[in-house]
């Protein structure tokens, strides 16, 4: 009898630390995904911001060169 409730005891204690060690992998796994989320996040912001400063460069360039060309332009006419 003795024999059967340590067996019990020692299987119950086995699964206890089964259920543990499940729930440490599970804690693992939620914080490696949201480190990675995040890496997501800052990957897609950083290279929103790269876009929007191109594009601020190119319209920039854009009405510089329509500037000189005007300026240009307007010297051919009034020679």
């Amino acid at each position: 009898m003795t024999f059967a409730l340590t067996g019990a005891a020692s299987w119950a204690q086995m699964q206890a630390n089964d259920f543990q060690n499940a729930q440490t992998i599970y804690t693992q796994i939620q914080a490696q995904a949201q480190r990675q989320e995040m890496q997501r996040w800052q990957i897609a912001t950083d290279t929103q911001t790269k876009i929007m400063e191109i594009q601020q460069e190119t319209t920039v360039n854009r009405a510089k060169t329509q500037d000189k060309l005007f300026k240009k332009w307007d010297d051919y006419i009034r020679a």
